[in-house]
């Protein structure tokens, strides 16, 4: 997924090239630095704002100058390294006369560094600032060949400023070699050492056939010069620079280059292929947003490498211009990223925490932030509140922003939008919790690449089986002919979990919905959107360990051909009579082999099988009469009328319910002959409700 930036300039060349065309720039300023030995001196300004690229330029200007038939003796000077403000003069004159003894052996060479070196100490006696043993060490260290150089120093206090000068530009004269300095991040530098650079080229910037490079924000210089009481900065800047010169502005085509790098960089693939609309989506969100938002190099890499760095950990989990968006925002505006971080429900409206329920609408939970999400928008002011509304409001459409949003979702987790709680879970969290699934997961499981029963044993042990039925619903259309491999490994590892048991003896909850209906949820829209209906529906009913779900598909169709409408007909009729039969022989075999017993799924089967067959299944029942274990065995199979929010499943035995196909004067006077004490709870609330025909709670018996 290539690298992260770490904010350095291009340097030109086949593998860091000048995409944003600025090397014709660059060659005119390397034409006018390249002096004669013997021209006066020139300073040139490279102007522009911080992240620009000044830098980048520099490097092309001093690729350019290297180029050249006369080779300049180019001196880097970067005042940000020097630390002690009040010593940048002496350090710069250092600086060069070091580089003209290394780029130039000549005796010349060597005698204009060493009348340097002693210009530079000049300003310490000057400025009477202590310490004059410590830069004789220093020089001395530095150019311990120069012969003489200490007995010069001694005779200091004989010589003045403007005569050391003057000797010094006689000196380079006489080199032959123009010189170019260069002198960047300028306005990296606190207020003081900025002051002091200007000080420094004001003091040095006429030796001859020497041209100066200065990099700096002009806008920054002029508050710098405003703060050490300098009234007119725009005549103080043009008094020590003869040539100002701007940065080209950075052009839509070249910034656009730039970008297509940077994706290119980030993946192999196309990033939004994931999400239906992603990639026309992010079209937009670019060109009404980013463009207006990212004007420079800099913010550019920035935003990439924060994006990089989420993408490396979910990628595929959220779309891709969502994820394109809030990177966005985490490089402009970093409080409204870090309040979509600390207050999701701000904008989406829900908490992020599981099983966190808001009491109110929300569109009126985001509404009650308005106040606070707007302080944090104009805080930026100018055109930038405006264009930051608008794009919260692109990626969080509840907040209203007045302006439509590009392709609103109606499925915003099917479309991978961080508008969903889950989905912003992911992209806030850069991982995807236990109790959530990515997609690539669901598709793994549905495709079969993945072992569909250690997957599902997973769901159930992490808590994710309702992430897991909402992203089934999301990709059912990759199902096809996959289905029933998919649905008959979803029986099976829900049927034998514990936790569809539980769930089938918990309370009737307004809020939720219970496991088994999920399931059949998913079942109904995976036969509905399949081609081949017949035979997945005749392969499920014909598996006896499907029963309980083959009761309810067959439910289906027939409440199907009640509303009479054709177009909804999964089965003709004469196919719904063959699968009626198969299922009634499946459903006897199941309930005769007590398949379904510890599930408590026999009374489904049971009224199922009564549906399709009430004569098989008053049969069925009338063979377990005459035995107190057959007695039992009945109340098993007819013994859930229902649940509620109160105490969950119950039992209620009305006399009008069962005449068509029990005798319940029989069946109650077998039940009188048992010792109900002796049975559980279950079985004795069932027997009691036999007996009177009220209702009782099957997990303790107790009466309503």
């Amino acid at each position: 997924m290539g690298k992260y930036h770490n904010d350095q300039p291009i340097r030109g060349g086949s593998n860091d090239p000048d995409l944003l065309n600025r090397l014709d720039f660059a060659n005119h300023l390397a034409n006018a630095l390249l002096l004669d030995h013997d021209d006066s001196c020139l300073t040139i300004s490279l102007e522009g704002e911080w992240g620009y690229g000044k830098t980048s330029v520099i490097n092309l200007v001093k690729g350019a100058l290297n180029e050249k038939e006369q080779l300049p003796i180019i001196v880097e000077y970067n005042p940000w390294l020097a630390g002690n403000s009040d010593s940048l003069i002496q350090d710069f004159l250092i600086q060069l006369s070091s580089r003209l003894r290394i780029s130039n052996h000549s005796e010349n060479a060597r005698k204009a560094a060493q009348e340097l070196i002693i210009y530079s100490k000049l300003f310490s006696v000057a400025k009477l600032i202590p310490g004059m043993e410590p830069w004789a060490s220093i020089i001395e260290k530095v150019f311990s060949g120069f012969g003489d150089i200490n007995k010069e120093i001694s005779d200091l206090d004989k010589l003045d400023l403007m005569a050391q000068k003057k000797k010094v530009s006689v000196a380079l004269e006489k080199i032959k070699t123009p010189v170019v300095v260069i002198i960047d991040d300028i306005d990296r530098l606190t207020p003081a050492e900025t002051f002091q650079v200007l000080r420094l080229v004001k003091a040095v910037a006429d030796f001859s056939g020497t041209s100066f490079l200065l990099a700096f924000d002009a806008n920054y210089l002029a508050s710098v010069l405003n703060k050490n009481n300098i009234v007119n900065s725009t005549e103080y800047i043009n008094k020590i620079i003869q040539l100002r010169v701007p940065l080209p502005l950075i052009s839509e085509r070249g910034m656009n280059e730039l970008v297509n790098v940077e994706l290119e960089r980030l993946s192999n693939k196309n990033l939004t292929d994931q999400f239906e609309g992603d990639q026309e989506r992010l079209s937009w969100i670019y060109y009404k947003y980013f463009t207006k938002l990212i004007k420079n190099p800099r913010d550019l890499k920035r935003l990439f490498n924060h994006l990089r760095f989420v993408l490396l950990q979910i990628e595929g989990q959220v779309c891709f211009s969502d994820l394109f968006s809030l990177s966005l925002l985490a490089t402009k505006s970093e409080s409204i990223y870090n309040h979509i971080k600390n207050n999701p429900e701000a904008y989406i409206g829900y908490h992020l925490s599981k099983n966190n329920v808001m009491l109110n609408k929300a569109a009126d939970v985001v509404a009650s932030f308005n106040d606070i999400r707007n302080e944090l928008i104009s805080s930026h002011g100018g055109d930038k509140k405006e264009i930051l509304h608008n794009l919260l409001g692109e990626i969080f459409p509840l907040i209203k922003s007045g302006n439509s949003p590009y392709r609103s979702a109606s499925n915003a987790d099917a479309n991978g939008r961080v508008s969903s709680p889950q989905r912003l879970y992911i992209a806030l969290h850069y991982n995807t919790p236990i109790e959530y699934l990515s997609d690539q997961q669901i598709q793994e499981f549905i495709s079969g690449l993945i072992d569909r029963k250690d997957f599902l044993d997973n769901v159930l042990s992490n808590d994710a089986e309702d992430r897991f039925f909402e992203m089934m619903h999301i990709y059912v259309d990759l199902c096809k002919d996959k289905s029933y491999e998919v649905l008959t490994d979803i029986f099976d590892a829900f049927l034998a979990s514990e936790k569809l048991k539980k769930s089938l003896l918990s309370n009737l909850e307004f809020f939720s919905t219970d496991m088994y209906t999920k399931i059949n949820w998913l079942v109904f829209e995976i036969i509905s959107k399949s081609k081949e209906k017949y035979e997945i529906i005749k392969r499920i009913v014909e598996r006896e360990e499907n029963t309980p779900f083959s009761g309810d598909i067959l439910r289906d169709i027939r409440s199907q051909y009640k509303e009479q409408n054709n177009d909804n007909f999964w089965l003709n009729t004469s196919q719904l009579n063959e699968i009626e039969l198969i299922f009634q022989d499946v459903a006897i075999s199941s309930l005769s082999n007590k398949r379904f017993l510890n599930n408590n799924l026999e009374p489904h089967i049971f009224y199922a099988l009564k549906a399709s067959s009430k004569d098989k299944a008053s049969a069925f029942i009338s063979n377990l009469f005459g035995t107190s274990e057959g007695v039992i065995r009945i109340s098993e199979l007819i013994g859930e009328s229902g649940r509620d929010s109160t105490n969950g499943p119950y039992v209620q035995i009305k006399d009008n319910d069962f005449t068509d196909f029990i005798n319940i004067k029989i069946l109650r006077a077998e039940v009188e002959k048992l010792d109900i004490e002796h049975y559980s709870k279950r079985t004795q609330a069932i027997l009691k409700s036999i007996m009177d025909g009220r209702k009782y709670y099957l997990r303790d018996s107790a009466n309503d």
